[in-house]
């Protein structure tokens, strides 16, 4: 890559994150969550829109791999400022209720597709790639909104959080499934799809006990460094920086999802007495990659597509999606937390779909398993379950008075009901 093409990228960098303040800013004036704005950015600038118009022989923005490369360390950032905010131990306090809420996020949603997909006449295959890009959380859309309203402490974040994180490793162990039975769908056995969700479960818990133990101990011998040399400021917060993207390289390598590694690092970190001097260094280098991973996001729609879309399969999978998730995971909730609407906003920041739903989705495409029928379909809802949460999270904080808001998100929703 030569240094034109680089100053380049870095311009439209500039660009994609100025227009997503833009938009949030506007968005804010009608009462819209803060986080829509990059969404509607991406969308806006995407190559199909905008970002396409041709301007001296180049697209307006190109999203070439320095773009990307930034977007993914955003998602990776994201997801460690989510673990900054619950310790290890408190994961396992809320164990039960997380592994329960993340079984029934997963398994309802993957047979209610499966079900809804066969019985409009698609094969049963098909059925399990729609089911299984239907069981993954996508939590950053929902975790964001959290941040933004300041309720990442709370009860019902951390259960959203924990359960989540579990959820994705569940759905991975479905990818991993699907993928053995597309490639020998004689030999698929019950206990070879068991075995493969236990390991992949025993594993994520041995990777964040490690870490949990190791981390805090790697962070205090860092900050003796640091008081060695005063001079040297901000080398705990480098180091746990080294430890985010170290671990979700690790995670990668272990057969998880890299935002689950960034998470268990965040986990750990949470866990040692520096846990709010990295996460205020964090936060103003998110700023920067955070945004990109939602204009990226919002990007990789095709607004034409919805032309050509099967607008039934879109509205059974998209009430599929929503229902399944709101209720499979509120429920439980609502009697953990003994709070309906506690339990209800669970059942919100679960519905999100996103990038494991998306590569699962592309398994179908690349093996041919689904046509284009279907993974537009599935593109639409994924989309549609994006958009939704933080709408419905921002309601119901709003309509609690007991909880205690930031003025802007106060002043927001005034307008909106006036």
């Amino acid at each position: 890559m030569d240094q034109t093409q680089l100053f380049r990228s870095v311009v439209d960098i500039c660009i994609l994150i100025i227009a997503a303040e833009l938009t949030s800013t506007v968005g804010m004036r009608f009462g819209l969550p803060r986080i829509l704005g990059p969404l509607f950015a991406g969308i806006l600038l995407s190559p199909y829109l905008i970002g396409g118009v041709v301007v001296g022989e180049k697209p307006f923005i190109d999203y070439n791999e320095i773009i990307l490369a930034f977007s993914e360390i955003g998602a990776v950032l994201l997801l460690f400022q989510a673990g900054l905010h619950m310790k290890f131990s408190e994961l396992l306090k809320s164990g039960a209720a997380s592994l329960t809420i993340a079984t029934a996020g997963v398994v309802i949603p993957f047979f209610l597709g499966l079900t809804a997909s066969t019985l409009l006449g698609y094969d049963w295959v098909v059925g399990m790639i729609i089911g299984g890009a239907l069981s993954a959380t996508s939590i950053a859309i929902s975790l964001k909104c959290l941040g933004d309203f300041e309720q990442l402490g709370s009860p019902e974040a951390k259960l959203i959080i924990g359960a989540a994180v579990i959820d994705d490793v569940l759905a991975l162990s479905i990818a991993s499934v699907i993928i053995s039975i597309v490639a020998d769908p004689v030999s698929i056995r019950f206990s070879s799809i068991a075995r493969s969700i236990g390991v992949t479960l025993l594993l994520w818990f041995a990777f964040s006990a490690f870490a949990s133990w190791s981390v805090p101990w790697f962070t205090k011998y860092v900050d003796r460094l640091e008081r060695l040399n005063p001079v040297q400021q901000n080398l705990t917060s480098f180091a746990s920086l080294l430890l985010c993207f170290g671990f979700a390289g690790v995670s990668g390598l272990l057969g998880l999802s890299p935002l689950i590694g960034a998470f268990i690092a965040g986990m750990a970190v949470a866990g040692s007495k520096f846990q709010h001097e990295v996460s205020n260094f964090t936060e103003n280098l998110a700023v920067l990659f955070v945004p990109l991973f939602f204009i990226v996001t919002g990007a990789n729609v095709n607004p034409y597509a919805i032309l050509s879309g099967n607008f039934l399969l879109v509205g059974v999978l998209g009430i599929v999606a929503i229902v399944s998730k709101l209720y499979g995971c509120g429920i439980p909730a609502r009697w953990f937390l003994k709070d309906k609407e506690k339990g209800m906003r669970v059942g919100y920041g679960m519905i999100s779909r996103g990038e494991i739903g998306l590569v699962i989705a592309n398994i179908g495409k690349t093996y041919a398993i689904i046509g284009d029928e279907v993974y537009v379909a599935l593109i639409l809802v994924i989309l549609i379950t994006t958009v939704l949460p933080p709408l419905l999270l921002r309601n119901s904080y709003l309509n609690d008075p007991s909880c205690v808001l930031p003025d802007y998100i106060r002043r927001g929703g005034a307008n909106t009901s006036s």
